[in-house]
């Protein structure tokens, strides 16, 4: 479901409560080349990406105060949208005080995004999830409904441990 002939990825500024998201793009034959990789440097006056060799020189594509922790971005061919996964703690480097899921949306893998959901709490604060993933290969046949998969600490559960866990969605269309 590529759009162009470029593979993206995505990249926060910290494992948990980051404020910032970089960009980079690779032509999708050339992956394993670290000098083929370019990123976001800035928009041009008509919204369209500048695009860098050096690191050093990237621009953010998505600011949003302590809101993204290890984003995660698919593209959805049903709704022609890029969704955004994210998450954050309630408190800094607490596995115990509960999380909260945020998903963006946007046209581009560049943006403009737009905050759809966000879910105080989410799974259960027992379970401090985080880590939300949206595996294409789990989406349904409609392109609207699927599985979000997420990590947790289950330190208060009787056999604590980390685990993946898995939860129906389900896109609601506005």
């Amino acid at each position: 479901g590529a759009l162009d002939n470029f593979v993206y990825a995505v990249s926060g500024d910290q494992w948990d409560n980051g404020s910032e998201m970089r960009l980079g793009r690779v032509p999708n034959d050339k992956i394993s080349h670290a000098d083929a990789w370019q990123w976001v440097s800035g928009f041009d006056k008509a919204g369209k990406p500048k695009w860098t060799g050096n690191l050093d020189d990237s621009s953010p594509v998505l600011v949003d105060e302590r809101f993204i922790s290890v984003p995660e971005m698919v593209y959805l061919p049903k709704i022609k949208r890029y969704l955004l996964a994210t998450w954050r703690l309630h408190v800094d480097f607490s596995g115990t005080n509960g999380t909260d899921l945020i998903i963006y949306e946007a046209p581009n893998p560049w943006g403009p995004f737009s905050l759809v959901h966000f879910e105080e709490y989410w799974a259960a604060k027992e379970t401090n999830p985080y880590c939300p993933r949206i595996p294409l290969k789990w989406m349904n046949p409609d392109g609207l409904s699927g599985y979000l998969q997420h990590s947790g600490s289950w330190e208060k559960q009787p056999n604590p441990y980390y685990r993946s866990s898995v939860q129906a969605f389900k896109l609601k269309m506005c």
